[in-house]
């Protein structure tokens, strides 16, 4: 009975993609981007008095922002923030109205910064970034889909996992299985 259900979340599992879900969080606003890996509170350029908190700052980590974006759409994978408006559609020679959307839902003043790598005392100036305030994010929200820009999809991408091509060599013997231990049940 273990092993059904271990291959049963194991086959339902790999067609949960998680890339495209709706991510929030708290960061540090940089301007043109936000910083999303937490690494910890440091002293400001050495005075015990002051504290700054430090965000990584490598690439993978950073989530850029789009303000004033809304001609073109709505894009997955960025921090949308922008107002209500209209687009002109060559295709239908018409123009189609978009929703504002802004996914930084709150700011906390507070000095922040970008470190490559944690240490207690931050220096300003030293290869990261600075911002002035903290945020909390959203990104990737279904609701703004239907406005998505045509060239930034929203549509999650197949998960080319080998189970999803051989699904069927794992089902069929299963059901073999699952066969045979019936028919033995019902023969006792």
């Amino acid at each position: 009975m273990k092993f059904l259900l271990s291959v049963s979340i194991l086959v339902s599992g790999s067609f949960f993609n998680p890339l495209l879900a709706q991510i929030t969080g708290k960061g540090c606003n940089l301007g043109n981007s936000v910083a999303t890996q937490f690494l910890g509170t440091a002293t400001y350029n050495g005075d015990p008095n002051l504290s700054v908190r430090v965000y990584s700052s490598n690439s993978s980590t950073m989530v850029p922002i789009i303000t004033g974006n809304g001609y073109a759409g709505y894009r997955c994978g960025y921090i949308n923030v922008y107002p209500a408006g209209s687009r002109y559609v060559a295709a239908s020679n018409s123009s189609v109205p978009y929703n504002a959307a802004n996914e930084i839902t709150a700011t906390y003043s507070g000095r922040c910064g970008t470190a490559s790598s944690f240490s207690a005392n931050y220096v300003s100036n030293s290869g990261g970034a600075e911002g002035s305030e903290e945020v909390a994010y959203r990104y990737n929200d279904p609701a703004y889909y239907a406005d998505a820009d045509p060239n930034y999809s929203c549509n999650a991408p197949t998960n080319n996992l080998p189970v999803d091509q051989n699904i069927i060599f794992m089902l069929f013997p299963l059901g073999l299985f699952g066969f045979w231990k019936v028919k033995q049940q019902l023969d006792h």
